[in-house]
């Protein structure tokens, strides 16, 4: 019997996660002794509770438990949402996004994630519609997200923004897919919610949670490819402490080597790769408080291919008629990495604090640290030992975050909601030969975001303001450079008489959403987004005065750019039901004072070069313009039968230079894809078996504009792939098999967003094999 003092009160709301009805019926339980059951509303009260740390579960036979501990004062209030264990969907490449998210958002999970094992993380996120490749000369690549990549497209690790030089055309994301155990891709304008350059969209990279229970558990990869010869190791190791309650920890790691891959007719020499990546994540849990620290590193050499070795603008120029690069005959397919090459290096440290407060809400603060180290080494005397392009860049940030307990308004309506405040310091150290400047940075902003929440419907609201002023150190040289090229105006920065200039600049930015969703039916759902974001332009637009490192062209900055503001429209509808899964997005982006980088044109429309000790080069300028892009993006998967899933993806985007009535440059070209996969439930001592075949489409980019490239584009191509797996018992643990190919048909094709195209043909066929296993304390 409670005591004359156990007088506080819970009232509490269970509801679906998916659909926001009503639970009846669930079972209630406080610290594992059931009190009470669910009324037809959804509702039970706790009566009689003695004040201090209690824990609330919920559960009933076909949804997942859940549990929240509180803090009891004299009263309290909590709504717990529940998940159906047949909603519990891994949501692949083409099946519909949750109905949560007012974007078009595709989510990569579970057995979906598991099998891109092994590749890289831009060509992980290419299995998303709407998402292709920016290809470097490395092989390596970045994602392109409704034609906008690099400086336009977010990239948040466990909630934090990747700093890194991502400016660079060959300048790819420092992020080991493994570290995921779920990659969430967002596209379209999401300035509010991820930060002012969201302009294309945001891909979340969420690591797994750490274990809520006592007990271990960790899984491990091996993986072998044919083409490119090599493979790659990858582990993760998690415990939770039976002697210290809410204290868990895991570790991680993995080791990539491969050798130069190969054309269908000749290797890729010094294309090599060999990254390696740990990881370790100390988390505790105690009363509404939970408080986590992590830490990983990220270590990467990759090599460049030989054949971008030209010695003038004209050699280069004169090789993009060849049908192979010169001297090829003699190239090899092995692991040595020589110049030209790069070596970068990546740190991240996060410390993140939460606590619920009774009646309020969850309270979140974040402390993160980056360090960004890349050297890049170009063909030069054997006497010269260094890098000839090093760059350092050092990320402070905070972000204070608040969400507010539901408002409950009526049965069916209530108000969620969050607001917050982040501040950022940067600063970035350059040497070597003219390229960047030294340039320190601060920022701040402020956001809120509230959505109202009904029964089939769905609004969202939220706005945004940041500050950022930034101050570059020019040397004098380099400024009077562009004041001659008439980028900038002799007194734009002030006393310009010493030997370094010190130019200032402060950008205002506001971002602003509206959203609407509203469910049709049970598994059918429509979603409108309204949005606007403004993006300030980076540094190297600013300041890049010099010749690209592995493009042959002198770049110049504009210093007096303003911010390039998007106005965004996306309408997007979803089905999931039993044997169907089906998403359509039709979306269109406004951009005032687009920044973009192109040729320079005389008088006579003739290109610009310029003549430097290194030779004669094109000159690009930054300027800003007024651009659209619009297209429509989809995919659908059907199960006909239990055996069989048919999968198809559409992903078409235009872009115009409306300043100048022209196309715009790297917008990837229409594609489709397609797949087939065949299930085996069990076959001899193998289970959960399968056969996918693949084909993808990539048509000829027949909108381009030549007066801003170099080449004209390449032809379409058509690739096919396939995949085989299966799972067996070794040891008591469950391994996971299979074998994976690509460009099966050996096709020799050039990819229009491929820095390569100028040089070489993409790689030809090859074949991956993977072994994983899962284990943990639970398995039987």
């Amino acid at each position: 019997m409670p005591s004359a003092a156990c007088t506080s009160t819970v009232d509490g709301h269970v509801v679906d996660h998916a659909m926001h009805e009503p639970i009846p019926g669930a079972m209630v339980r406080v610290n594992g002794r059931p009190v009470a059951e669910t009324d037809a509303a959804g509702r039970f009260a706790l009566r009689g509770q003695c004040p201090g740390t209690l824990t609330v579960e919920v559960e009933r036979a076909d949804y997942v438990p859940r549990s929240q501990t509180l803090v009891l004062g004299r009263a309290a209030s909590l709504e717990l949402e529940l998940t159906a264990y047949d909603s519990e969907v891994i949501v692949i490449k083409d099946k519909a996004p949750p109905p949560t998210e007012m974007r078009s958002t595709t989510v990569l999970s579970g057995e979906a994630l598991e099998r891109t094992r092994g590749r890289g993380f831009s060509e992980t996120l290419a299995e998303v519609p709407g998402v292709s490749q920016l290809r470097s000369s490395s092989g390596m690549a970045k994602p392109i997200v409704r034609g906008q990549y690099g400086r336009r497209l977010l990239i948040l690790v466990d909630g934090v923004r990747h700093r890194a030089q991502e400016w660079g055309l060959d300048h790819v994301p420092e992020i080991d897919p493994f570290v995921a155990d779920k990659l969430t891709v967002v596209r379209g304008a999401s300035g509010v919610r991820y930060g002012p350059d969201a302009i294309g969209g945001a891909v979340l990279v969420d690591p797994p949670e750490l274990l809520r229970q006592p007990g271990y558990a960790g899984e491990a990869h091996l993986i072998g490819t044919s083409n490119g010869r090599g493979g790659s190791v990858a582990g993760r190791l998690q415990m939770a402490s039976e002697r210290w309650p809410g204290l868990a920890w895991q570790v991680e790691g993995s080791v990539k080597r491969f050798a130069a891959p190969s054309t269908p007719d000749y290797a890729l020499d010094n294309t090599g790769v060999g990254d390696w990546n740990v990881g370790a994540t100390a988390g505790y849990r105690k009363g509404n408080g939970e408080y986590k620290l992590s830490y990983t590193h990220y270590q990467a050499k990759l090599g460049i291919c030989l054949c971008l070795r030209v010695e003038s603008a004209d050699e280069f120029f004169a090789q993009l008629d060849q049908e192979r690069p010169t001297g090829s005959e003699l190239y090899t397919s092995d692991f040595e990495i020589e110049r030209p090459s790069q070596e970068v290096a990546h740190d991240l440290a996060v410390a993140r604090g939460s606590r619920t407060v009774d009646k309020l809400g969850t309270f979140t603060a974040t402390y993160a640290f980056q360090y960004d180290h890349r050297r890049e080494y170009e063909i030069v005397r054997a006497a010269v030992a260094g890098p000839q392009f090093n760059f350092r860049l050092a990320t402070h940030e905070v972000d204070l975050a608040f969400e507010h307990n539901p408002i409950h308004l009526s049965d069916h309506l209530h108000l969620r909601g969050s607001a917050g405040i982040v501040g950022m310091g940067q600063f970035h150290r350059y040497a070597g030969l003219p390229l960047v400047p030294d340039h320190r940075a601060v920022a701040a902003g402020v956001y809120a975001i509230e959505r109202l929440v009904g029964h089939d419907s769905e609004l969202e609201a939220g706005v945004r303001y940041d500050v950022l002023a930034r101050t570059a150190s020019l040397a004098r040289i380099d400024f009077l450079r562009l004041v001659r090229s008439e980028q900038l105006a002799m007194d734009a920065c002030g006393d310009s008489s010493g030997e370094t200039v010190e130019c200032g600049s402060t950008f205002h930015t506001l971002s602003a959403s509206i959203g609407a969703l509203h469910r049709l039916t049970d598994a059918w759902s429509i979603k409108l987004d309204l949005s606007t974001a403004s993006r300030p332009p980076n540094p190297d637009e600013q300041f890049l005065n010099g010749t690209a490192p592995t493009f042959p062209v002198l770049g110049l900055g504009k210093p007096d750019l303003g911010p390039e503001t998007t106005y965004s429209a996306s309408l997007t509808t979803s089905y999931l039901g039993d044997r169907i899964a089906a998403e359509a997005s039709a979306y269109a982006n406004l951009i005032d004072d687009y920044i973009y980088f192109a040729p320079a044109i005389d008088e006579l429309g003739q290109p610009i070069f310029d003549v430097t000790i290194q030779g004669a080069f094109p000159r690009f300028i930054t300027r800003p313009v007024d651009a659209l892009f619009y297209g429509v993006d989809g995919g659908v998967a059907v199960t006909p039968v239990p055996w069989l899933e048919l999968g198809a993806q559409l992903s078409i985007v235009r872009a115009r230079n409306r300043t100048d009535d022209a196309y715009l440059v790297f917008v990837p070209a229409d594609r489709a894809r397609g797949s087939a996969t065949y299930k085996q439930a069990s076959l001899g001592g193998l289970a959960n078996g399968f056969v996918t075949v693949t084909g993808e489409y990539v048509a000829k980019q027949r909108r381009s504009d030549l007066a801003a490239d170099f080449a004209a584009p390449p032809p379409g191509y058509f690739l096919l792939g396939a995949a085989i797996g299966a799972e067996t018992r070794v040891g008591g643990e469950t391994v996971k098999l299979a074998l994976q190919g690509t460009n099966l048909l050996n096709v020799r094709y050039r990819d229009y967003t491929s820095l390569l195209r100028y040089f070489a043909d993409q790689p030809g066929w090859q074949l991956m094999l993977r072994a994983s296993v899962h284990f943990s304390s639970g398995t039987p």
